[in-house]
């Protein structure tokens, strides 16, 4: 992994995800990019019956430069304090005007990126900046993994990493990809197969999986197999029930899992999530 991309909006979350994934990421050994979108045009208040009126700007680029700067030396500080092993990450900033699914997409490619960090909500809006559509907009454009860390997540230490996984070819890029992170961050993975009541899955997707698993023969990754129809209440019981740390999931263009999962459930999945929670593309590059 050559980069890590940290997206803000300046908000006290965000600077927490930036700054928490800088102490506990550490260890990978990645440069680290901050990016902020700002939209270099009047946001217009809503039609109602008289004159369009511009009530201001949004991240203008100068100001955005300017938080830019100053949230880099923090993490500049941050990682001073806990470097070990001699190795100094570069920590830069860029900012762009636009869409920030699409941004993304050209950071994660010009930087080589291998990870996105962004914040979850800070209440119950799903339309905070960097939530919502928003996030959803970053998770359909990259295709690394993102990382979305809520706002009282600290991840001190990461000692277990819950994957949900429906027999499918790419939970195979899934597992690999968190197996080697595994031995990079020492943490435990526990691959749970999710199933759908009166539901059956396909025996030779079920079978290569199963095989792949089984065939990594390593002590620190587990199995296991949850029913029920609420997916989303079934995976964070689970989660919370096991003691892990982050849950991990693979994004489909129509949601996260196949067939269990629409993007009313996804949003859902955001909304609801206590513990960090990684997204990772089926087409992962």
């Amino acid at each position: 992994m050559k980069t890590i991309l940290m997206l803000t909006d300046f908000s006290e979350n965000a600077n927490h995800a930036a700054k928490t994934a800088t102490k506990v990421l550490r260890s990978l050994n990645a440069d680290i990019l901050l990016y902020n979108t700002y939209y270099d045009h009047p946001i217009l208040s809503a039609y109602s019956g008289g004159p369009w009126v511009v009530e201001g700007f949004v991240f203008q680029k100068a100001e955005s430069i300017a938080k830019l700067s100053q949230l880099t030396l923090q993490l500049r500080h941050i990682i001073a304090g806990i470097s070990k092993d001699g190795f100094e990450p570069k920590t830069d900033y860029q900012c762009g005007e636009g869409p920030l699914g699409r941004n993304t997409a050209v950071i994660i490619e010009e930087n080589k990126a291998g990870l996105v960090v962004i914040g979850g909500s800070t209440n119950g809006s799903l339309n905070h900046l960097i939530f919502g559509s928003d996030t959803m907009d970053v998770i359909d454009h990259s295709f690394c993994p993102v990382l979305i860390i809520p706002p009282k997540a600290e991840m001190n230490q990461l000692k277990k990493v819950t994957l949900a996984i429906d027999f499918e070819l790419a939970d195979i890029n899934a597992i690999n990809y968190l197996t080697h992170l595994g031995k990079q961050l020492n943490f435990q993975l526990e691959i749970v197969h999710v199933s759908v009541l009166e539901e059956k899955d396909d025996p030779v997707k079920e079978k290569a999986i199963l095989n792949h698993i089984h065939a990594i023969k390593q002590d620190n990754i587990t199995y296991l197999e949850i029913r029920g129809k609420d997916v989303v209440k079934r995976l964070n019981r689970l989660c919370k029930d096991s003691g892990s740390d982050m849950l991990a999931l693979v994004h489909y263009q129509d949601g996260f899992l196949p067939d269990l999962f629409d993007r009313s459930t996804t949003a859902a999945v955001l909304y609801n999530q206590h513990i960090p929670l990684m997204v990772l593309p089926s087409e992962m590059k």
